[in-house]
């Protein structure tokens, strides 16, 4: 304790006057005069400024009863620093219990800017978890009418809690909304349930959420997350999406997994579901019930890693095909390195066998193998200059893939197809993803990178550009299912191409794209920017544009930003637009405010009604929001 002057008589009594200072464990206190026991600790304080964590307490007359209690007149009580003092609750008496987290006011008022906003005769504010009513939250929206939740919070024990969120829409009547949630050493747990009689459907709806998981022992863990709706009810997401939900997404995915883990080997027993969205039948969506991965990596000397990879999955549906694939791939990698690194050598070798059990009408039983052998080239050539301010470097790798896979028109194919070629997967070898197919290949590709970096005194080494250039020579021009996937029509594949120019540290430009020699023209393109600043300010803009000549046709513009209009205020909107057919698709503008204690947002938004023939849901959502108080509106 400091203060100006400070007495202690002989029954322990501490009297304290003039910019008194007292700081405890976990509590500070400012006060004109202080009469202290000083064994207890009780006492009375005048003119007194109590700070305990992120709360302040103001008070004339305070008295301190014990270490955990105070209680006090001419009250007022904020979670806002001294120097910004926007907010708080001033009362005629009122008490603070730190040991049951609770200030109790009497005869209150919410004053808000100095200004009384609101009054009680009884306010209770949690300081800590606790049960009771959170702020209501309210929005509009063409699709659902007005919208008023009013959330009640259970703290039920220290590892479990319980919110109940009623929500009422005028033109779809009240839903149901329970969150269970569980936090322990070993465990954690969301578990979230909607539920409601349409009114404009006249039907019963609803959704289960989860996010579970276990750490059953150092390498093992289990998972189960489910989203999911009622059935054939492919309309609930946009009619009900959650805040910032992804509105135009096809499926909702539920799954399991059980897996385990030590040094590199690896085994996972997962299961997964998926419903279709957008009022279309989930009767023809493929299901996987269950998946069994393993892997494992073995040293065979030298600097070689031998792997072996194994995975068997039960797929099944209503209509179409199901069925029991097993594939097991071996593989070998050994490198080789020359000039202190600069140079590289890998080669591989690669052999997979699968086989399938599949029912229809009939049982039918195929299988294939494949042996695939790679060989890799890098080489890295530098060159600094400029006193050493610049560093140019020029990457070329070679790569040459041959596999002997045969004809794979006779068996299914479940979940795997093949991969654009694409600067990420010039290198990959076979692009088919899953296990359904094997590339045939006698194939030479080369990737081609530059970067330019500089470094001054001030500064650490920053990239400023770089350029990939990517090819493919075709030997064969086959595949093994031209049903599925057509042959090359040329030899030499179309020309990959990617730029990045990064200007400052706050902005990054890149355009890229492929260019086909045949028809000399760029059959997809792409470009994107994004730039961030300081006080939250950022840019970001992505553009995609694919030919029917190339893939599926499509071209999209995604962007977003936020600006700072004054020091609190900033404006934000985003955008995701479908220039083909010349819809949006997601569409946001607002305002915010955000105060060292308070915020307050408005947004307009805008969604697109997947399966609703060009219709959108347009609404507006308000949050205003106090520290320790809860937030009133939706945002």
């Amino acid at each position: 304790m400091v203060a100006n002057e400070i007495q202690q008589d002989m029954y322990g009594q501490i009297s304290a006057s003039g910019q008194v200072v007292f700081q405890g464990k976990d509590v500070r206190i400012k006060a004109d005069r202080l009469d202290v026991d000083g064994d207890s600790q009780a006492g009375s304080l005048q003119g007194a400024t109590v700070y305990i964590g992120d709360y302040t307490l103001k008070s004339k007359r305070l008295q301190r009863i014990d270490l955990e209690n105070f209680e006090g007149e001419d009250v007022e009580f904020s979670t806002c620093p001294e120097d910004e003092w926007a907010w708080s609750i001033v009362a005629e008496q009122a008490s603070l219990d730190r040991e049951g987290g609770l200030f109790t006011a009497k005869n209150a008022w919410f004053e808000w800017g100095g200004v009384p906003v609101l009054y009680t005769p009884i306010w209770r504010q949690a300081l800590s978890r606790r049960s009771g009513f959170l702020m209501p939250k309210i929005a509009s929206s063409n699709v659902r009418g007005s919208e008023l939740t009013i959330p009640f919070y259970w703290a039920g024990s220290p590892d479990w809690d319980v919110t109940l969120q009623p929500h009422w829409m005028s033109k779809r009547g009240m839903m149901s909304d329970i969150e269970w949630r569980h936090m322990s050493a070993n465990h954690q747990a969301e578990i979230q349930v909607q539920s409601i009689y349409d009114e404009r459907t006249q039907k019963q709806r609803g959704r289960l959420l989860s996010d579970i998981s276990w750490q059953l022992s150092s390498g093992i863990q289990a998972d189960i997350n489910i989203d999911a709706i009622a059935k054939n009810d492919g309309l609930y997401v946009a009619d009900f999406p959650l805040l910032d939900e992804n509105v135009s997404q096809s499926y909702l995915t539920s799954s399991a997994a059980l897996r385990w883990q030590e040094g590199r080997d690896s085994a996972t027993l997962s299961t997964r579901y998926q419903q279709r969205l957008g009022g279309l039948s989930n009767d023809a969506t493929l299901q996987t019930l269950p998946r069994l991965d393993t892997q494992h990596y073995f040293d065979v000397g030298l600097p070689a890693l031998l792997s072996v990879q194994q995975q068997t999955t039960q797929f099944d549906r209503i209509t179409g095909f199901s069925g029991v694939r097993t594939g097991v791939e071996t593989a070998i990698t050994i490198p080789w390195y020359m000039q202190g690194g600069a140079v590289s050598v890998f080669w591989g070798i690669q052999g997979q066998v699968v086989g399938y059990d599949t029912k229809d009408f009939t049982t039918q039983t195929t299988s294939y193998a494949a042996l695939a052998s790679s060989l890799q080239l890098e080489a890295a050539f530098d060159r600094v200059f400029a006193a050493q301010q610049w560093r140019h470097e020029i990457k070329p790798v070679l790569r040459i893939d041959v596999s002997n896979a045969p004809n794979q028109f006779d068996i299914p194919r479940y979940d795997s197809v093949l991969l654009p070629l694409s600067i990420t997967n010039i290198l990959q070898g076979n692009r088919y993803s899953g296990w359904d197919r094997f590339e045939r290949m006698q194939r030479v590709s080369l990737l081609l990178e530059s970067s330019l970096e500089h470094k001054d005194e001030k500064t650490d080494a920053r990239r400023v550009f770089e350029a990939k250039l990517g090819l493919v020579w075709d030997a064969l021009q086959t595949s093994v299912d031209a049903g599925v996937d057509a042959p090359a029509a040329s030899r030499v594949s179309n020309l990959l191409a990617e730029l990045t120019w990064l200007p400052n540290v706050q902005t990054r430009l890149s355009l890229g794209g492929q260019h086909d020699p045949t028809l000399n023209d760029w059959v997809e393109s792409h470009a994107s920017m994004s730039w961030s600043g300081e006080q939250q300010q950022y840019m970001r803009a992505s553009w995609q544009r694919t030919k029917a000549s190339h893939s599926t046709a499509l071209e999209s513009l995604n962007a977003s930003g936020q600006v700072q209009l004054a020091k609190r205020w900033h404006t934000y909107a985003s955008v995701q637009y479908d220039l083909l057919r010349n819809d949006t698709l997601q569409a946001t503008a607002g305002l915010k405010y955000e105060h060292a204690c308070w915020r307050f947002g408005l947004e307009r938004y805008q969604n697109y009604l997947v399966g609703s023939n060009g219709a959108s849901d347009v609404g507006t959502r308000i949050l205003l929001e106090f520290d320790g108080l809860g937030s009133f509106g939706d945002g």
